[in-house]
């Protein structure tokens, strides 16, 4: 049975940490999987698909004897931007004009200039999303659908086009909703975006209300970079006739008859078994990803027990479900473990380690992080960080608002070094994705802990690093 916390006051936070982490205390970020290779039913939660509980006072000022990670630098934190639900990225456009732009899950892209966070949306796409909250199984606290995902074109400065993904409301039985990328263009008055514009070109059933990822980019070759999650069946990661558990790209300038845009030809499966779009798999939820110069890198959500980061490559196989992060996983159990792993697909592919992985709990049981969030390598003046791939964990609770800020030391090989920075004042946030603008770079998050529904608050917060 499901206990929430009106029911059973007597779960310490040690058990709840113990329970969520199995599949992910983030719930829709971090997921939960299970096996069964062409599973197309919800299995019925059990115990480990639940964090609703709540935490016990003799645990709750218990920590462990030393910090997980090394401690790293103090930053600061200047707040630039709140009244949000749950920003999750923000990007900039290639145009003489200083602004960024914010998008909020709950449908709407919102610019930040000099002035502050414009009161009016640049696009608003709250009618064309799911109505998110309604219909979760109960052990999904974080709704994950939304407005996820937001680039623009290269030379959008000439030709006003920009790119969105989001998840859309569906009719079709057994299909929770679709996931959407679509092209818009701006308005004539280039202040905001023209909501008629739209040019759908992928329309993706996605069965469950999970897994989505979402982020979309435009790398230095000019194509367009998309993540997808496995849609909460692990063996959708390795098959090759899907999209999902994959980075895909595209050519958005091209268009074919059998389709709204063009194939690179330099793709990995162009001529191959596979879909054409494919151009990275063997990932699980590679929830935020960005271009660092000529690397892309993702960070991937674990289920079991290890969060991992990677620079994704052109047909490489990232190894879930078989590995997470450099461990063996069972994806009939739902488990990792020590055990010799293989380092193989059944295609003959090396499996690709991550640069760097953490796990959910350290030795003593505490909790170290749930749901990595990527980031990018700062390349600002905040000299203590210059260098360094900035990245954070979601949170390691569920009844404070209690996200990490990480920093990892880019190796030509081998496994990147961790340190957690400090934050004067300490960090008050779930983590929720990062930005960059020029030499800046941001964090948002929400103030909001998941036992609030976050979706339903105005708690989110963006915030610049300072030194």
């Amino acid at each position: 049975m499901i206990r929430s916390p009106k029911q059973d006051d007597s779960i310490s936070r040690r058990q709840l940490l113990r329970t969520a982490g199995a599949v992910g205390v983030a719930g829709a970020l971090a997921g939960c999987s299970f096996g069964g290779r062409q599973q197309t039913e919800e299995p019925e939660p059990t115990a480990t698909d639940t964090a609703t509980a709540t935490s016990s006072p003799d645990t709750e000022s218990k920590g462990p004897s030393e910090p997980y990670f090394e401690q790293g630098a103090t930053v600061g934190l200047e707040e630039v931007a709140t009244g949000l639900s749950s920003p999750n990225a923000l990007v900039t456009a290639d145009e003489d004009v200083d602004r960024r732009f914010i998008i909020d899950q709950t449908g709407g892209i919102y610019v930040h200039d000099a002035d502050g966070l414009r009161s009016t949306p640049f696009l608003d796409l709250s009618d064309r999303i799911v109505a998110l909250g309604e219909g979760l199984p109960n052990w999904i606290p974080y709704d994950e659908r939304g407005l996820l995902g937001l680039a623009f074109h290269p030379d959008f400065s000439e030709n006003g086009l920009f790119y969105v993904r989001y998840s859309a409301p569906s009719d079709i039985e057994d299909i929770d909703h679709n996931e959407i990328l679509s092209e818009f263009s701006v308005a004539e008055d280039g202040e905001t975006a023209d909501p008629d514009s739209e040019r759908i070109l992928l329309d993706m059933p996605w069965h469950r209300p999970i897994h989505q990822s979402g982020t979309i980019e435009f790398g230095p070759d000019g194509y367009l970079y998309g993540s997808l999650g496995d849609g909460l069946n692990p063996y959708n990661a390795q098959d090759l006739t899907n999209l999902m558990g994959s980075v895909i790209r595209i050519d958005v300038d091209e268009r074919k008859e059998d389709r709204p845009y063009g194939i690179p030809t330099s793709n990995p499966l162009v001529g191959e078994e596979g879909l054409d779009e494919l151009y990275a798999w063997g990932l699980r939820n590679p929830w935020k990803m960005a271009f660092s110069g000529d690397r892309l890198i993702a960070g991937d959500v674990g289920q079991a027990t290890w969060e991992e980061v990677d620079v994704i490559e052109s047909g490489a196989n990232y190894g879930w479900p078989l590995k997470e992060g450099t461990h063996c996983h069972d994806p009939q159990l739902g488990t990792s473990s020590e055990e010799q792993c293989v380092v193989e697909s059944d295609r003959g592919e090396t499996l690709v380690d991550p640069v760097l992985e953490f796990p959910h709990f350290d030795e003593e049981g505490f909790p170290v992080g749930f749901a990595v969030i990527g980031g990018h390598i700062h390349t600002g003046d905040v000299s203590a960080v210059e260098g360094d791939y900035l990245f954070g964990a979601f949170t390691s609770s569920f009844t404070t608002a209690s996200g990490r800020l990480l920093a990892a030391t880019p190796q030509d090989s081998g496994t990147w070094p961790i340190e957690e920075l400090q934050v004067e004042g300490g960090l008050d946030i779930q983590v929720l994705s990062f930005g960059q603008d020029g030499d800046d770079s941001y964090v948002l998050g929400t103030r909001a802990a998941l036992a609030d529904d976050p979706l339903t608050k105005n708690e989110g917060v963006v915030y610049r690093l300072t030194e």
